[in-house]
């Protein structure tokens, strides 16, 4: 028994420097947007242990257990199976850190896109004059909740710039029907 804790004392140097190697290559990989989870073992899908849809068995996820299992352990190592027992919660308690933060990160990722059709019946005001009888040319500014969007408008009858409008219709290619506002 003591010979299998002399080879885990033995190993928790190596776990630190390999494992905190690849950690930091990975943080700096990430921080210049290269770096990606690799989740691809169809056996780590549906682990009971899943945050959200990020494994904590990731490859990030393994990678923190081993370097803070031989953090840990060097720390511990003269409580002898105790320090064992803390080195292997210490990379357990990072690995479902690490779960946690990618899942926090992925939380604020948002598209952007707002589909065409929702601007109709938004208002707004006339950036570019629009010409009569539906004539190419013109822009206007739409306002949504929290933002404004440039499109191409046309109307069936001429809107000076800065006048009130209000989308009435998607025709496609970013171009919509306007009318001015009542």
């Amino acid at each position: 028994m003591n010979s299998l804790l002399t080879l885990f004392t033995n190993t928790y140097l190596f776990c630190a420097v390999f494992g905190g190697a690849l950690f930091i290559l990975m943080f700096i990989l990430t921080l210049i947007g290269i770096g990606h989870d690799a989740d691809g073992c169809s056996c780590c899908d549906a682990v009971d242990g899943d945050i959200g849809s990020v494994s904590v068995l990731s490859l990030k996820g393994m990678i923190a257990f081993v370097t803070f299992y031989g953090l840990g352990g060097l720390c511990f190592k003269t409580y002898g199976w105790g320090g064992w027992l803390l080195s292997v919660g210490c990379g357990a308690v990072m690995m479902f850190v690490t779960a946690a933060v990618i899942t926090l990160v992925l939380k604020l990722q948002h598209s952007g896109n707002i589909a065409p059709e929702s601007l109709t019946g938004c208002s707004g005001s006339v950036y570019l004059s629009i010409p009569a009888a539906r004539g190419q040319g013109g822009m206007a500014t739409v306002t949504l909740p929290g933002s404004t969007v440039q499109v191409k408008a046309v109307s069936d009858e001429a809107i000076a710039t800065g006048c009130a409008i209000v989308v009435e219709e998607y025709l496609g290619d970013n171009l919509y029907l306007v009318r001015k506002s009542d």
